[in-house]
Order: C-alpha cells, then structure tokens, then sequence
C-alpha cells in the first residue's frame, strides 16, 4: 500500500499503520456479521484433523511438482529472452505447465506416452539445457516490487488461509457438479492414455461441456506428484490457482491501465463471486487465470515477442479449460484487433489477425471435442502445433510494428455508451440484476470509465494525448469486454439462443454463453471499477483510497443497504459478499466438509464404494478393464449432490448410467444418463460390467432399482455390500 516516493525511513512505521489498519477493519467487520456466520468461524476444527495427513501430503507433492516445472520454465523464458521483465517473467514460468501440459498430452497421450516416466525424463532434460547455458537462470534484478504488484500480493495474504483451510479440509471439490473434469483426468492417470474422444468416464454431460486444458493438466499435476487420484491434486491446486488468478488480474489491469490500477482490479476480485466459486476447480472459474495472462501479454502496449507468443497460447489453454470462458478473452482481443484496423493500423492489425488465426489452431483439438469431429491421430497434434508456428512468426512481426495508438475514437464512444448503461440500466439491457447483484462493481465501473473518458477528453483538449501514464488507454479494451457481456444478455432477451440452435446436446453449451456471463461481467467490470479507484488516488492520498476500498470490501453491508430483488440475493455463488463472509463460509467448508448429504462430508462416498474401487482396480490390472470399457450403472433419480455411486472419478473406467424416475432434461441430453426402462435391454446386449446401487435414504424419489437388474443370469457377481453391487459378465463358455 505504500507508493515508490514514500521515504525508506518511513515505510516500517507505515507498514505498521496498513496492518493497524486492515485489522480494525477487518475487526468491525467481523463484529457486524450474523451469529449463524460468526458461527461458521467459530465452529470446531475437530472433524477437519482426520483428512489432514491426506490433503496436507497431497499439497506437499503437488506443490512441490508444480513448483519444479515452474521453476524450470522460468528459468527457460529468462535464457531466451533475458530482456523479459521479472514479473513476466515468473508469469510465464508460472503458467507455461498448464499449457505445455495440455500441448505434450495431445502429441504423447494418445500413443500412451503420457506417464511419469516420460514426464520426468522430459523435465530433466530441459534441466540439462539450462544448466549447459552457462546462464544464470532466475537472477532477478532487486528492485522494489511497484505499489501495484504489493497490492496484488496484499489482496491474496488476505484470502489465502480462508483458501488453504478449504484446501486441507477438501479431497473432493466442494460443489455438486464438477465430477466429469476430475473423472476425465482420473481416466488419464489410470491408463496412461489421453484419448480425445474418449475420455469422459463420466458421462453426464454432452462433449462440449469436456474441459480438455484442464483434465490433461490435472492429470499432469497427479501423475507428476505421484498423486494416484486425480481428484486429490486437482484440490491439492486450489491455493496456487487462488494466487494464480490474483496476479494474472493485477497483470492485465497494469497492462491495460497502469501499475495501480492493476492493484485495484485485483482488489476487486473481492467484489465478485469468483473468489467463492474457485475452489471448485472447475473450469468457468479456473479459465480465468490463462484467460487473464494471455489477454494482459497481449494487450499489452510494449508489445514483445516472447510475451506475446505466451499470451496467445495462455489464450489457446483458456478455450481448452473453458471454451465459452476462452472465447470471451478471444473475442476481446479480437476487438482490440479490429479497432487497429479500422484506425488505419494495417500492419500492427493484419498482424494480430495472424496471431489470432494461430491461437485458434492451437485450440482447434478442444474445437473437434466440443463438436464431436472425431479424427484419427496425430491430426490434432499437427493442427496444433501448426498453430504454434504461426504464432511464433506473427508474434516476432507484431514486436517490430511501431507503437501507436489505432481506433483512439472508436474506444471513446464504446466506452461512453458503456458507462451510460451501466448508470443508468435503462430497459432491456442489464437484465439480469447485476447493478443490484453487484453494485460496488457496476456503478464503480460505469464511474470509472466516465471518469476517464472526461480524463481523455482533457487531454485532447490540451494536445498531451500521448502523455505517458494515461490511464484512460484501458478504455477500449475494457468497454469491449463489459460490451460483450451486455450483448450476450440483451440477445438472448430478445430472441432467446435456443432460437437459432435446435440439436438440444448443443443448447447446453449455446445456453452458456448466458449463464457464464454471470462470472465474465463482474471479473471485467472490476477492471473499469479500478479505474475509478487509480484516478481518485490521483487526487487524493493512495493510502486512504485503498483505505476505504478495504472497507467497502470488507463490511457486509450489502445485505443490510440494498433491497434484493429475488429470493436467493444471499447466494454467494451469484452475488456480492463481504470478504469476512467469504471467510466464513470457506472456513465452515473447509472445517465441516461440504458433501453433508452423503455418506461421507469429506470424500462423498462410503467404505462401500471405496471398497468397490478396488475391485475394479483388481480388474484394471489383470486386463479385464481397458478404455473401451462400459460399466451398466443402474441407479436412484438423485443424481447431484447425493450418495451416488462415482467409480468413473476415482478409476477413470467409463459409466453409462440408467437412473429411477427419469425425466429429460436438455442439461444432460447430449450425455449418457437414460431412464432405468431402458436398462433391461442394455443388459440383453450383454454389457461386460452391471452395477447396482441401492442408496438408503428416505426421499421419496429413491426408488429401488433392483426390479430392472434382469437378465442376468450369465453374470457373475463380484462385489455385494452395503447396497453396491458389481457383476461381471461370465458366460459358461468363457470359464472353462
């Protein structure tokens, strides 16, 4: 919180006075909470100890793997372009795994390649090419860290041990729906084998809902650390991905607006849900942290080669982590790159077409998945690297094209236009409650590009339009990507997506482009909310700007001040929360487990199920199970957020699931769930595994789907107890 004039002598005591500070703050707002939040605090940590030797081992291993690579692709990136800032630098280091881990599962997964014995040769090796170098690797220049960066890392200290007791207290991501990602990188580890079009074992959903960026780099993280279940290091992540999305924020708000004004965009995470939703793992929250580092390198006004080929594959890793997530940060970008052309920029343009149609072809292996464009191998592997050579060349011809600003008149108007809505929601357009949802956001971001649409208009005025340091250049990229969002909405109120799209497997993935609005808008207008927030700290001491920040931040006074609009406003999974709330229902996660409706808080499965898995990891191993196998699940209705039956997320072996009391559901129409009628002539075909789950619980909808398990008199049962159910199919000619 302290600024680069502040006189050496005086930063101790002023530091002193951040802490004093923030915890009174933090104090009040505490105080002012409710007893049943104040509770979630309080509450014993008793139940949390079993899990510990389990989560914290985990962390240890994954952390440390992570670390390593991280450490080993900075070291990289510092050799080939020594010229490279040190914050850009460690950016890079920190996220290049996840994209070459993505890229390497690609060319190596589907020859089976993909294995612990590959990877840490592999790793070696790159550890040999730096060390022959001669160079020292990682040697960072010492200066000070800027006021921005600090308040970066200050915002993260603040929400890391709320993150890290939600860690260590969940082996299990802690939301209903986020089991197909780790069932797919489950199947990875298993078998050693990526197969594109085959690989999701659970089954649920259509296969544009598949998140192949990060299964593959899940299943990286576990086969590296020697993490047997995947799902173990996909919540051993959840920490560095916190602190990954706190940095790749502050990095695209000083790339767009400045050093302080990437401060404060991280500052305004707080003042979304994403902070909450994180933890899931999933990828509409985890998308974030490449979406933001590929668009702040490639946004970026001092345009570099190395950062901008970065930038493009983190943006080409955020399509395959979250395809609607991805296209957002494209799309922005995009814009920016038609504002160079229609502003007469054909060569700084045409430059940034070619990146993009690059950065398209390294996403094109996530494309065919979603769309179901099955190919033989090594086509996608081919396709994508091809994607990476056009973007090396265009990203060395963009770094010589001379820096001038393009489409300067085109930014202002968007961004005035912008400003107006979000003010004022005039009819049809913010439909969605966001200004009552997310006020600090919406009305702090419309204030903030007013105020610098006013600042840009002064310095015309005055003919200083290239003064260094305007912090108003952000006005264009910011307006576009606040713009799409505001689209989005508005079409869908008018003509609605199922209109134009009719294969219901695919209005799953079109309905989204609605639903993850909800998680783009607040992240994007944080960035124009820090814009308000830097130009005020223009005028007025820093300190105290982020001083009252804080306390916006930190008191809940949302639901004390501001009248709901529907029932649910105290979601926080949709809707603004103080930072002491967030701490109170993190820690109540963490400390109590989230799964309460289960056999288990912590694992969601009972000993049962466990014992279940073992068996079918007996038959892994003697060949009876390979990835071409389809287990028969024959289960209650209740399929989220229950006692079900999950051997796809902890073997990674492929489940077709036949439920009680069916209804159809275009959520899960492009999935594998069928109604338990049809179960019957399944089991005719003669399917090499039934299971049978019999769940004990008294809702009404749990019915008994023992009465379809017919037909089975070829079958040898394997495993019975407590409900759960495994046959194998063993004709009396097989046996002899």
């Amino acid at each position: 919180m302290t600024s680069d004039a502040t006189a050496p002598a005086n930063r101790p005591a002023l530091r002193w006075l951040d802490a004093l500070v923030v915890a009174l703050i933090a104090g009040v707002s505490l105080a002012a909470l409710e007893a049943e939040q104040v509770s979630y605090i309080t509450s014993t940590w008793s139940n949390m100890l079993p899990i510990l030797p389990t989560t914290a081992w985990a962390a240890c291993k994954v952390w440390l793997f992570w670390g390593v690579t991280a450490w080993l692709a900075t070291a990289a990136v510092r050799i080939i372009d020594p010229t490279l800032d040190r914050t850009d630098t460690l950016l890079a280091g920190l996220i290049l795994p996840w994209i070459v881990a993505w890229i390497t599962a690609n060319i190596l997964g589907p020859l089976g390649l993909f294995r612990v014995w590959v990877i840490w040769p592999l790793l070696g090796l790159l550890a040999f090419w730096i060390r022959r170098t001669r160079t020292p690797p990682v040697t960072i220049e010492r200066a000070p860290w800027p006021p921005g960066a600090k308040l970066a890392f200050a915002a993260f200290l603040l929400q890391a041990p709320a993150a890290l007791v939600l860690q260590l207290g969940s082996p299990v991501p802690p939301f209903m729906d986020i089991f197909a990602t780790p069932a797919a990188a489950q199947r990875i580890v298993t078998f050693g084998r990526y197969l594109p079009f085959n690989n999701d074992p659970y089954g649920y959903w259509d296969a544009a809902s598949q998140l192949p960026g990060l299964e593959t780099f899940y299943a990286f993280l576990a086969i590296g650390s020697g993490t047997s279940l995947a799902v173990l290091a996909e919540t051993a992540f959840i920490v560095p991905t916190t602190a990954l999305l706190f940095f790749g924020t502050y990095r695209l708000g000083r790339a767009v607006a400045g050093d302080l004004a990437g401060g404060y965009a991280a500052l305004t995470l707080f003042a979304t849900m994403l902070l909450h939703v994180l933890p899931y793992m999933h990828g509409r929250s985890s998308a974030f942290v490449p979406a933001a580092i590929g668009m702040a390198f490639c946004l970026d006004r001092d345009r570099n080669a190395t950062r901008l080929v970065v930038g493009a594959l983190a943006l080409a890793t955020s399509v395959a982590s979250h395809a609607i997530i991805g296209m957002f940060a494209m799309v922005t970008v995009a814009g920016e790159v038609l504002c160079w052309l229609l502003g007469g920029g054909f060569a700084l343009g045409f430059s940034g077409v070619a990146l993009l149609a690059g950065t398209t072809l390294a996403s094109f292996p996530t494309i065919a998945v979603g769309l179901r464009l099955a190919m033989p191998y090594p086509v996608l592997p081919v396709v994508q690297l091809l994607g990476v050579l056009i973007i090396v060349l265009s990203a060395r011809r963009m770094a010589h094209v001379p820096a001038r600003e393009h489409g300067r008149i085109l930014g202002w108007l968007v961004a005035g236009w912008v400003a107006w809505v979000l003010l004022t929601h005039p009819p049809d357009w913010m439909t969605n409650n966001h200004h009552q949802r997310f006020p600090l956001l919406v009305y702090g971001g419309g204030l903030g590009l007013l105020l610098a649409l006013g600042r840009e208009i002064a310095l015309l005025i005055r003919r200083r339009l290239d003064e260094p340091g305007r912090l108003s250049v952000a006005l264009r990229p910011v307006a576009i990507a606040i713009f799409l969002g505001l689209a989005i909405e508005y079409f869908d109120l008018k003509s609605g997506w199922k209109t134009y799209v009719t294969d219901p497997a695919a209005q799953v993935a079109v309905a989204d482009l609605v639903w993850k609005v909800d998680y783009w808008y607040p992240w994007v207008l944080g960035f124009a909310a820090a814009l308000a927030t830097a130009l005020l700290a223009r005028v007025v001491p820093t300190r105290l700007v982020t001083y009252v920040a804080l306390a916006l931040l930190f008191f809940p006074w949302r639901e004390r001040w501001v009248t709901p609009s529907d029932p649910g406003y105290a979601d926080p999974n949709y809707h603004q929360h103080a930072i002491v709330e967030s701490w109170a229902y993190q820690l109540e996660a963490g400390k109590q487990g989230y799964w309460g409706n289960t056999p288990d808080r912590r694992w969601s499965q009972s000993p049962a199920e466990f014992h279940l898995f073992d068996v079918l990891r007996a038959e892994i191993a003697a060949g009876r199970i390979t990835t071409d196998t389809h287990i028969v699940q024959l289960g209650p209705y209740t399929y989220l957020y229950k006692d079900n039956l999950l051997f796809s997320v902890f073997t990674g072996i492929n489940s077709d699931p036949y439920i009680t009391n069916y209804k159809f559901d275009w959520s899960i129409a492009g999935g594998r769930i069928r109604s338990i009628d049809e179960a019957p002539a399944r089991i005719a075909e003669h399917p090499p595994y039934v299971a049978v789950h019999q769940r004990a619980d008294p809702d009404p909808s749990n019915v008994d789907p023992t009465p379809w398990a017919v037909g089975l008199e070829e079958y040898v049962e394997i495993f019975n107890q407590d409900g759960v159910r495994l046959l194998r199919y063993d004709p009396p000619g097989a046996r002899g």
